[in-house]
């Protein structure tokens, strides 16, 4: 046995035993790190920040479902930046590298930061300012198991503070894909941020899970027409994706006192909260068009009297000399959005002939 393989071997066995101890004390509920589930590439963002089974030549791929790769992905790197809400700012680095036919590798490093906070000590007296950030690793690797199948893990070392405290976190993501290229059909699974918090920010806080999730997506192709559709159905692992309501509101600043009581969520609107819908519209082999609405994004974010574009995001990309730029704009509520931009290119493509 060689020693790649036997490396290979070990990594599945620490991987799986650590998913093993989850799975044991697996619960639903929102978790710790929640900075995971945000989309840090322009390619996920301009499709609705949430999709498990796109095909693309995008390197950025496989940090929602580990399984993502393809061969245009050899020796690909990428640079992303993300313009969140207020003074929240973050980016990712991504790498990926095909071993042979079968067996390939990839590494994304992602951040946010939130900027100068004013701090207070408890009776309200400013102290001054202080810093928080969210930092992960992720490391992947896929193998082909089949010509159409590949199965995917990773696992995702988290490291977050808030000014002097300190916390850190382990995840890992399993994935599989299901890819036809004469059908331009893909279906991708994806279960992400499966872990445990093992180092708490202070003594004796409360133990939180990761924000785990199970995700089931699918994507086609038209044969005579450059749409390609996806549907994503999210959080296969937890039915309610009810939040902490205890009054309606109607505008940023007020609360309908007439209405105490917590609006129950509908069959349909709780059914389709769970389902992101994207369309990428491939103009030429170097430019394309992406757009997509998230209804549990609109749902949450939209006021009675400002609903506008809410859960609606829009995206372009296209290919000059060697690079790949993509750009995205996604609407979460009235008072603004979020702006993500992704370059990336191919080593290889620089190496003299």
């Amino acid at each position: 046995m060689s020693m790649f393989q036997k490396s290979i071997k070990l990594f599945f066995v620490v991987v799986f035993t650590c998913l093993s101890m989850c799975f044991v004390n697996a619960e639903t509920g929102n978790g710790v790190y929640r900075f995971l589930n945000l989309p840090f590439n322009a390619k996920l963002a301009g499709m609705g920040g949430e999709n498990v089974s796109v095909q693309s030549d995008d390197v950025n791929q496989f940090y929602t479902n580990p399984a993502l790769f393809t061969p245009s992905l050899k020796n690909k790197i990428s640079l992303s930046y993300v313009n969140y809400l207020a003074d929240a700012n973050g980016g990712m680095a991504s790498y990926s590298y095909m071993l042979d036919n079968l067996n390939y590798f990839g590494f994304n490093f992602l951040f946010m930061g939130y900027g100068d906070l004013a701090g207070y000590d408890r009776y309200g007296n400013e102290i001054g300012e202080f810093s928080a950030g969210d930092f992960a690793w992720n490391l992947v690797y896929a193998r082909y198991l089949g010509a159409n199948i590949k199965v995917g893990l990773s696992m995702k070392p988290v490291y977050s503070h808030i000014d002097t405290y300190n916390s850190f976190g382990l995840g890992f993501d399993l994935g599989a894909n299901y890819y036809k290229q004469e059908w331009d059909f893909s279906v991708g699974f994806s279960v992400r941020n499966f872990g445990f918090r093992f180092t708490d920010y202070y003594e004796d806080q409360e133990t939180e899970r990761l924000p785990w999730n199970m995700q089931l997506g699918v994507t086609k192709g038209l044969e005579h027409a450059p749409f390609r559709f996806s549907i994503t159905y999210d959080h296969l692992n937890d039915w309610s994706l009810d939040y902490n309501r205890p009054k309606k509101k109607t505008s940023l600043m007020s609360i309908d006192e007439e209405n105490n009581d917590l609006d129950e969520i509908k069959f349909a609107d709780m059914l389709f909260r769970h389902f992101v819908f994207g369309l990428e519209v491939i103009i030429h082999k170097n430019f394309h068009i992406d757009m997509a609405y998230n209804h549990r994004r609109n749902r949450e974010y939209t006021l009675s009297e400002a609903r506008g574009i809410n859960g609606f995001s829009f995206g372009a990309g296209f290919k000059v000399y060697k690079f790949n730029l993509d750009a995205a704009y996604a609407q979460y509520a009235p008072s603004g959005g979020t702006f993500t931009l992704s370059l990336s290119s191919s080593i290889d493509s620089f190496k003299k002939q």
